[in-house]
């Protein structure tokens, strides 16, 4: 007989089941890791209500939806015109090239309702196909040119140096005369 004992034998099995079992928790924690990576670094999609909006409607910022006909086209921007009146849709860099919409075509616009214009982010054609223009978020806070909010009064104009002063706004608090205490 050997000098190993008659139990090593059977502990061989127990071992290779052992790391079979680490090797699959690996691979399922490594799987799961990733997919949680993957999903937090991935852009979110936000969708716009599908059910299109009167042009009319449109008062306050937001994601809206509209659908008409293209009345005029300016460049990477279009007039879209339902029953209710007509609305600027800024296409962004995509749309440059005029190519996306022509004059009469029925489509669909989704994307962010700001200071008077659209700006889009899906066009849908009238069989369906659609076409991402861009976020819907628009750009970040503090780029581009700055407007001043709904709430915000705009300045006064600078005085005109060949007349009067300009009258304070109606609410603002009177000037007070410069006095001299001088003896």
């Amino acid at each position: 007989m050997t000098d190993q004992p008659d139990h090593a034998e059977p502990k061989t099995p127990r071992l290779r089941k052992r790391l079979l079992l680490a090797a699959v928790g690996l691979v399922a924690i490594g799987g799961a890791a990733g997919a949680v990576i993957v999903h937090t670094e991935r852009p979110s999609v936000t969708m716009a209500p599908m059910t299109p909006v009167a042009i009319r409607a449109l008062g306050s910022s937001g994601i809206v939806t509209v659908r008409g006909s293209v009345a005029e086209i300016y460049g990477n921007k279009f007039v879209l015109s339902d029953a209710s009146g007509r609305a600027l849709i800024d296409t962004g860099r995509e749309g440059e090239g005029g190519n996306l919409v022509a004059v009469g075509q029925a489509v669909t616009v989704q994307g962010r309702f700001d200071h008077g214009v659209v700006h889009a982010a899906f066009l849908v054609a009238p069989g369906g196909k659609v076409t991402a223009l861009g976020p819907l978020g628009g750009p970040p806070h503090g780029h581009g040119p700055r407007r001043p909010c709904d709430d915000e009064a705009a300045p006064p104009p600078p005085p005109r140096a060949d007349g009067p002063a300009p009258t304070a706004p109606t609410g603002a608090a009177a000037p007070v005369a410069a006095t001299s205490n001088a003896t």
